[in-house]
């Protein structure tokens, strides 16, 4: 089974995508803050396939936890999510950046493509 890791400090996204994402066969763990999902991914045996990070939270950016999943879970797939952000206007080594505004069937689509993607990095908007 895939399992996820959802940073998003908005509480109606965070529930609402962590609920589609169970209902799509993924297991999902959801962090409100920067600092909740460092304490995610900092927890001994934290293994996730994927991490989607807004990009914008209360506490920083989402971006800053890209070097910490990179270092602790080389193989998982970093997507960020934005409201309004385009394709590439957060370089930071995600492998992807989706548009969480609007349809959330098109956003499980798009993880679910970015998920099987090769290591190569990928970017959407």
């Amino acid at each position: 089974m895939t399992t996820l890791l959802v940073v998003d400090d908005n509480a109606g996204v965070r529930l609402t995508l962590s609920a589609i994402l169970e209902d799509e066969g993924f297991t999902v763990n959801a962090a409100a803050s920067v600092a909740e999902g460092r304490r995610a991914l900092e927890v001994d045996g934290a293994d996730y396939d994927g991490v989607l990070l807004d990009v914008h939270l209360k506490d920083g950016l989402g971006t800053e936890l890209v070097p910490l999943i990179r270092a602790r879970l080389p193989r998982a797939k970093v997507i960020l999510l934005s409201g309004s952000a385009e394709p590439g206007a957060h370089p930071c080594g995600a492998d992807a950046e989706l548009t969480k505004a609007g349809d959330f069937e098109l956003l499980i689509a798009q993880v679910r493509r970015v998920l099987a993607a090769p290591a190569a990095a990928t970017s959407d908007a």
